[in-house]
């Protein structure tokens, strides 16, 4: 990622607290099994230059960017990465996926430093010219011989109740050992344009393609990895402020919904990340 890039995610999106939050009386999700985090955006403006800015890393990966002009390769993008019709009206220019799965790639490169395994745009096909189908992001944090795989997912609508209601209607599917195992087999067509040297990932696509019947679960269980799973739901904030806007959200899970079992048989975190604009 560009420091300019990084650098405006720094100073635009602010850190406000996680939940449990005590001193105000909100709790997290009861979906979440680890804490909810809650950030804000400076202004509207400020999200929209980082959307605008984060087109070309969310399209290519780092190692294609380089020594490239990215006046070209932002105009690539739109036309073969993204699904974008600048003939469109605003309204449908507003509703495609790629604005806020572009901010959860600046999130959680940038607030939560887990690295893309590929850029999203790889799997997009412009013949179909349809939203992209997997997870919202496929980023991986390897450290002290601990792996995670992130695998998550966006909203970006007006009103919180929209966000959610969309983001667990499927969300049985995505913590499940069959959608996981699909999307990992996803990324082996891809391998040419991964970014795991070294990993433990690469072993196991390596494993995999010398023995395709392997269960890519079962691999995944061998080398202790896990999957961390956040939800980032963006919408407008509340008239009666920032907290009463977590409040809100957190509530609506909570009167609406009941905590399920997910038929996933690794470890996970499933959380969500409030963002207020």
């Amino acid at each position: 990622m560009r420091k300019e890039l990084y650098d405006l995610i720094e100073n635009s999106i602010v850190y406000r607290y996680d939940l449990p939050n005590h001193h105000l009386g909100i709790d997290r999700s009861i979906f979440s099994n680890v804490d909810d985090k809650c950030f804000s955006a400076i202004s509207n403006d400020s999200l929209a230059e980082i959307i605008y800015n984060s087109i070309v890393e969310y399209s290519f990966n780092e190692f294609d960017i380089a020594g490239k002009d990215y006046e070209k390769l932002h105009t690539v993008a739109l036309k073969t990465k993204l699904k974008y019709n600048p003939d469109a009206e605003e309204t449908t220019k507003i509703s495609y996926g790629f604005h806020g799965e572009t901010i959860l790639y600046c999130m959680l490169y940038a607030k939560l430093n887990a690295k893309p395994i590929i850029s999203r745009g790889y799997f997009y096909n412009p013949l179909e010219s349809a939203e992209t189908k997997g997870y919202d992001s496929y980023h991986l944090i390897e450290k002290n011989g601990v792996t995670e795989l992130w695998f998550g997912e966006v909203k970006f609508r007006n009103t919180h109740s929209s966000g959610i209601k969309s983001a667990l209607e499927s969300i049985e599917k995505a913590i499940s050992d069959d959608y996981l195992s699909s999307n990992f087999l996803a990324i082996t067509n891809h391998k040419n344009n991964l970014n795991i040297s070294g990993s433990k990932v690469e072993t196991i696509i390596s494993q995999w393609e010398d023995n395709p019947i392997v269960d890519i679960i079962e691999e995944i269980k061998t080398h202790d990895i896990k999957l961390i799973y956040p939800i980032i739901i963006l919408y407008d904030e509340s008239p009666r402020g920032y907290d009463k806007s977590v409040e809100n959200a957190v509530k609506y899970i909570e009167e609406r919904y009941e905590q399920k079992d997910f038929d996933l048989s690794i470890p996970f975190s499933i959380y969500f990340i409030w963002g207020y604009l």
